[in-house]
């Protein structure tokens, strides 16, 4: 009886240590997937109409992103505002009210850097930003809020 209780404690170690193990394991892979990490300005930034803006974003920490797949996108998946994949720019996804209107600095990339840079703001262009990457080292992705605010423009009295 004393032979078998003590197997089973010996069974049971062995079991606790693998599912130790497991855990551990569990832990150092969650631990990989979340150093990627992608940081925004963290407050709302502000542009007029007719200028440019550029939306800051970027890899935390830094390490080169020319690999990754970046993706700028308003409020849903389908709303794609400039996709970077492959080193290269993707237009074909991206909302007619963007094309030929948005920069995303390919020599940034190199550093972490996710700006993107939209020129001739419209008041259309107010709202939220995603700014999304995908690499090996998993997915992530930081808000950016812009604020367009309209040209005031003086009125001048009528002459009489």
């Amino acid at each position: 009886m004393q032979f078998l209780l003590g197997s089973g404690c010996f069974s049971l170690a062995n079991h606790l240590r693998g599912i130790l193990r497991y855990l551990v394991t569990l832990h150092v892979l969650q631990l990989g997937a979340a150093q990627l990490k992608v940081v925004g300005p963290g407050h709302p930034l502000t542009a007029t109409v007719g200028q440019s803006i550029v939306l800051p974003c970027e890899l935390s920490p830094s390490s080169n992103a020319q690999s990754m797949a970046v993706r700028w996108i308003r409020h849903h998946i389908s709303e794609t505002v400039h996709h970077y994949r492959d080193g290269e720019d993707q237009f074909v996804e991206q909302m007619r009210e963007y094309q030929g209107r948005t920069v995303l600095s390919h020599d940034g990339l190199s550093r972490g850097s996710l700006d993107l840079r939209i020129l001739s703001v419209r008041p259309s262009d107010d709202g939220t930003y995603i700014c999304t990457v995908e690499g090996a080292a998993g997915y992530a992705e930081a808000t950016v809020e812009l604020e367009v605010a309209g040209v005031l423009v003086a009125h001048l009295p009528f002459p009489p």
